[in-house]
């Protein structure tokens, strides 16, 4: 009896072990840059109402500059986790960053990027019309998408200042 308690409480510790080794070698959520059908082609159309109440915002106005596309929603922890590095991305001038609101009400998500100091624009996507387009399944996703409207990363999870601005040195390396 004592021998099969000392060989179940090996193979315990042995579990516990092997998952921490698994779980201390894996990049953390915020950090999974994904595969994607639209990488390397050229983005979606991306337009709609301003959350701001300022008009239309399109994508294509961005041309010529990095973009960072965020689909986000004022319901979403991670969200929230990443938002003050997006809104500090969007101040630092390393790349041009456009909201998405995601399967949201528009007062909810003005409050939520105000709390955060977000300033940058984002597009109310009310019909989810953009989303499927750009293939969101659930916040936070970003894409990263080059001077030229190509989509050149996907981040799925919570990312960060020098996630992003890692991506764009390793682009602008790489020619775009």
């Amino acid at each position: 009896m004592i021998r099969r308690w000392w060989i179940a409480g090996v193979l315990l510790i042995a579990g516990v072990a092997a998952f921490s080794a698994i779980g201390a070698n894996s990049r953390p959520a915020s950090e999974q840059i994904l595969p994607s059908p639209l990488l390397y082609r050229q983005a979606p159309a991306l337009q709609g109402q301003s959350l701001a109440g300022s008009g239309q915002i399109s994508l294509a106005s961005f041309r010529g500059r990095f973009v960072l596309v965020n689909y986000f929603a004022s319901w979403c922890t991670s969200c929230a986790a990443e938002m003050p590095q997006l809104a500090k991305l969007a101040r630092s001038g390393t790349v041009a960053v456009l909201g998405v609101d995601y399967d949201d009400q528009a007062s909810s998500a003005r409050s939520f990027l105000a709390r955060y100091g977000a300033a940058y624009p984002v597009i109310e996507d009310p019909t989810g019309q953009n989303s499927v387009r750009w293939g969101v399944s659930a916040p936070p996703e970003s894409f990263l998408v080059a001077p030229d409207g190509v989509v050149i990363a996907k981040i799925v999870g919570a990312t960060s200042l020098s996630v992003v601005s890692d991506l764009v040195q390793l682009a602008k390396s790489k020619g775009y």
